[in-house]
């Protein structure tokens, strides 16, 4: 029961659980009251020629998604496996009271684990993707698993090229939702892309590949300010990171420009929110994600020791979290028309 413990702490459970949310809530929260949009303003405009009320449906099946989704899962859990397998020394000065390889898990275990896990995401992942007509597709997961693989061993110590390759693989958690499901869907429905009908699935496609960019860049935030939290260890153990190649300011300041960038472009967003009477969507991401992101700027200013990190780190988080949770104000505003 210990090792089982063990091995939940060291996958990082808590974080699989958002991911597994993360993939369902671009399905259902935002794909999904999408297409009943789209399915009003055919039977809306077109009722002559359009009888079917559900005409624009998931063309990936709820089976295929799932598995999808675990295979997602599965390299996201082998990818933290490898990475603590290969940072026993360094989490030894980071965070001794964490460290679960060599103490609960042998390395050999832990290594066989990563190798089982990630060998069979992959086959889970080709055969989806075959399964659905789009085996190119599958490559993505490979190249994730072994991305993961060369992360962990050499990436991470690499200048800023770590710190990228995590947020690009957040990134696109959310963003094959949509690669696999629109890119089915415009094909389908090639018709519906033709006059008098022109219904655009780009724009849902657009919508999730700009959510997947501010993933992208608050995971860079985040990732970071993590390289900041963990100075003392990775300098001891040959580690290029922004904070030891660049020092503590510099990477400051890094942080600071990019939550600012976020900021900027979230505020772009809202212009038109606000132009187009979106209350709801423009007070949320003024209250959930903009203030925050202001008071993330102030804490990271305001640190001046590693330890000093450990709040704007779990801030980061919580805005992770809050951005996730903003397919439910998409959700409700789409249905609401729908």
């Amino acid at each position: 029961m210990r090792k089982v413990i063990a091995f939940f702490r060291l996958v990082r459970m808590p974080n699989l659980i958002i991911i597994f949310l993360a993939q369902y809530s671009m399905r259902w929260g935002i794909i999904y009251p999408m297409y009943r949009f789209l399915n009003k303003q055919l039977l809306l405009n077109f009722p002559d020629k359009i009888t079917n009320p559900q005409i624009v449906k998931f063309q990936v099946s709820e089976p295929l998604f799932f598995l999808l989704c675990l295979s997602t899962l599965m390299i996201a859990a082998a990818g933290y496996i490898i990475n603590d397998y290969f940072d026993v020394n360094i989490d030894r000065v980071n965070k001794p009271d964490q460290i679960i390889i060599d103490k609960t898990i042998k390395r050999r275990e832990a290594m066989m684990a990563h190798i089982l896990i990630s060998g069979v995401a992959i086959l889970i992942a080709g055969f989806v993707s075959f399964r659905l007509g789009l085996g190119q597709y599958s490559i993505i997961y490979i190249a994730a698993a072994f991305g993961l693989w060369f992360y962990s061993t050499d990436f991470k110590k690499q200048l800023f090229t770590g710190n990228l390759l995590v947020a690009l693989f957040v990134a696109m958690v959310p963003f094959t939702v949509g690669l696999y499901e629109l890119h089915l869907s415009a094909k389908t429905y090639s018709i519906l892309t033709l006059p008098p009908f022109e219904v655009n699935f780009r724009f849902i496609f657009n919508f999730i590949a700009g959510f997947s960019a501010l993933a992208f860049l608050i995971n860079l935030v985040r990732e970071i300010i993590k390289d900041i939290e963990d100075t003392e260890g990775d300098r001891l153990y040959g580690c290029r990171t922004i904070p030891i190649v660049m020092g503590l300011e510099t990477a400051k300041n890094c942080v600071s420009f990019l939550i600012l960038l976020i900021i900027l472009i979230i505020g772009w967003i809202q212009k038109d929110q606000y132009d187009s009477g979106a209350k709801n969507s423009f007070l949320y991401l003024l209250l959930f994600i903009q203030l925050p992101l202001v008071v993330l700027v102030f804490l990271v200013q305001k640190g001046v020791a590693a330890k000093d990190f450990k709040r704007p780190d779990r801030l980061s988080k919580l805005i992770m979290l809050a951005g996730l949770l903003y397919s439910l104000v998409i959700y409700y505003s789409f249905m609401g028309n729908a």
